[in-house]
């Protein structure tokens, strides 16, 4: 291979270094960071937010690599005479993250995440609509959704409300589900009674999020009825939470109802 040749592929490679993409993943890293950390104050439940910080400092250690590696390519090629030629100070783009990189991307939707989480668990595509809606109300319409068996309504609003009001719905789905378990068992719930409840509301509840496991419902029942968390919910999955909050309470909400008429 002549040194033209390689001068071309390694540039080539440098292009392709993605630091554009890894300050959009920060983007939506902070922007997610910033909406847990608000949602914590009103839930004592375990969200996530040291495993988002621990996430965020290894993108930054990425990104200094790869600025590291982008400037080495950058210093070799001038070595061997193959860098490029420098360009007017007018012609450099602004926002440039180094030499010979792409221009810094246009700022994202920080709720970007949210809509593709919530499309995936509820197995729908659509962009969302955002809606500002208080956490009691969005809780309602959930409820309802749920209990007319409308899986497209209940995916739409748990959509559009976004990130920062859907994280507040397991504070209000858990006091619920803490009550409707202990008004089926006629007794405060226990860790046993876990396994048992699941198998009674998982068809119910993935009725309305396919993507939600019988596992994931369990780890939401221990949550509620336990006060801690529990196997699948360890990795602070805040869109399933919220999907499966309301879900549960309206399948709790039907096995009593349909108890109370037997």
């Amino acid at each position: 291979m002549d040194v033209a040749a390689l001068a071309g592929r390694l540039k080539a490679l440098a292009a392709d270094l993605p630091l554009p993409a890894l300050d959009t993943a920060d983007q939506c890293f902070e922007a997610a960071q910033a909406e847990l950390k608000e949602a914590s104050w009103e839930s004592n439940a375990e969200i996530g937010l040291h495993k988002l910080g621990a996430a965020r400092e290894r993108l930054d250690s990425a990104r200094v690599r790869l600025g590291e590696a982008a400037t080495a390519i950058d210093d070799y090629l001038d070595g061997i005479g193959a860098g490029a030629p420098a360009a007017p100070a007018t012609a450099a783009p602004k926002g440039s993250a180094h030499k010979g990189n792409a221009v810094k991307p246009p700022p994202v939707d920080p709720r970007q995440w949210w809509t593709d989480r919530v499309n995936e668990l509820c197995d729908r595509t659509g962009a969302a609509d955002p809606q500002q809606v208080p956490p009691t109300r969005l809780f309602n319409e959930l409820l309802k959704a749920a209990g007319d068996g409308n899986a497209e309504a209940y995916c739409e609003r748990l959509r559009d409300a976004g990130p920062q009001t859907g994280v507040k719905l397991p504070g209000l789905a858990w006091p619920l589900v803490r009550t409707l378990a202990a008004e089926h068992l006629g007794r405060t719930p226990t860790a046993r009674d876990v396994s048992a409840l699941r198998d009674k509301c998982a068809d119910k509840v993935r009725s309305l999020v396919p993507k939600a496991e019988p596992d994931h419902v369990g780890a939401a029942l221990a949550s509620a009825c336990t006060l801690r968390r529990n196997g699948a919910d360890d990795e602070g999955d805040a869109a399933r939470t919220a999907a499966i909050g309301p879900a549960l309470v309206a399948a709790l909400h039907r096995l009593s109802k349909s108890e109370r008429k037997a």
